[in-house]
């Protein structure tokens, strides 16, 4: 994922590391084992963020966490 990707809201990201944090380096406050979560945000914020949601059957979580903790599928490749 880059900084100037856009049309994110809705889509499912991966998480690339198993202790994700915001931009300041604080732990993002999100379930343990939590591997994916769902982006709620069109684009990176100036402060290299997009807020997040777990998914699945407990109380959804929101979070934010830098960017460059995420994958993201390319929708592209998989048509």
């Amino acid at each position: 994922m880059r900084a100037t990707d856009t049309g994110l809201n809705g889509r499912t990201a991966r998480l690339l590391t198993s202790e994700p944090t915001d931009d300041a380096g604080w732990p993002a406050d999100l379930p343990a084992g939590a591997t994916e979560v769902v982006i709620i945000e069109d684009t990176v914020s100036p402060t290299a963020t997009l807020k997040v949601q777990t998914s699945g059957d407990a109380a959804p979580k929101t979070a934010r966490i830098r960017f460059d903790q995420l994958a993201v599928r390319d929708e592209a490749a998989e048509r």
